[in-house]
């Protein structure tokens, strides 16, 4: 992975129309609201604010993780948080949510204005409410598509899940590049769940498999190659940041992963 530094931030425009893929049918939805760039500082005094996350009411425990949080509410209506997922800087979001033939939840999220500032990568947490019924006490796949620029740049995927249980939240690790930009912004290289001291944008820039954490904290690149990153050691769960969202593996409290 290579990042490039940027000294300052320009917009480049476009135009683009952002609709849901496939033959699937668009949803009434009842909302969608995005958090601005999350290295920003104005962005941060903004989350500060008034938070727009549906379902998440504690960030604890969540540095570095990319996550996706549901609640199903009665029959008819769920909501969704995608948190930390990362795409580029400067755009304006909108989303929508759709359900495939086969029953897997589709969710789009575009900027149909093509508008994107070179900033490197930013992280977003982007939230749904959808009016529509999920199956009770069974899993539901989860498609998430993420366009900056539909036509003009590549469409990110990601598949994921939502768990048969009414409300949950499951996590993986977050996209190292944009973790990169992050921690160097906000000054958190070496915490927990963020890259180690020394790798990329918390280095000199350069690759590396190893690095330095705080005290307690372990440096392990053992899930990527020269993405290092800093774990909390643990013997069982209850060692772990958070249990609803960390399993101890080998010793290391790691994300359980978005998919059950």
């Amino acid at each position: 992975m290579r990042l490039t530094s940027v000294a300052a931030c320009s917009d480049s425009g476009g135009s683009g129309e952002a609709t849901a893929g496939g033959d699937a049918a668009v949803v009434a939805q009842n909302s969608f609201s995005s958090s601005g760039c999350k290295k920003e500082v104005a962005a941060k005094m903004e989350l500060a604010r008034a938070r727009s996350l549906q379902v998440i009411n504690s960030e604890v425990g969540l540095d570095g993780l990319r996550c996706v949080a549901w609640e199903r509410v009665g029959d008819g209506e769920v909501k969704l948080d995608l948190y930390n997922f990362d795409s580029a800087c400067g755009a304006t979001w909108t989303g929508d949510g759709a359900i495939a033939a086969d029953g897997t939840l589709e969710l789009h999220v575009s900027n149909p204005s093509c508008r994107i500032a070179s900033c490197g990568t930013c992280l977003y947490d982007w939230s749904f409410d959808l009016h529509l019924g999920l199956p009770a006490g069974q899993v539901v796949g989860l498609a998430v598509a993420v366009d900056a620029c539909e036509g003009q740049q590549a469409t990110t995927h990601l598949a994921a899940a939502i768990g048969a249980e009414a409300n949950g939240i499951r996590c993986e690790l977050a996209s190292y590049g944009a973790v990169n930009w992050q921690a160097n912004a906000a000054g958190t290289c070496g915490s927990t769940g963020m890259p180690c001291v020394g790798s990329l944008l918390c280095g000199s820039g350069s690759l590396t498999s190893t690095g330095t954490c705080a005290a307690g904290l372990i440096c392990d690149s053992s899930a990527a190659e020269n993405e290092p990153v800093c774990f909390v050691p643990c013997t069982t769960v209850a060692d772990c940041p958070r249990a609803d969202v960390y399993t101890c593996q080998t010793g290391l409290c790691r994300p359980a992963g978005l998919i059950p």
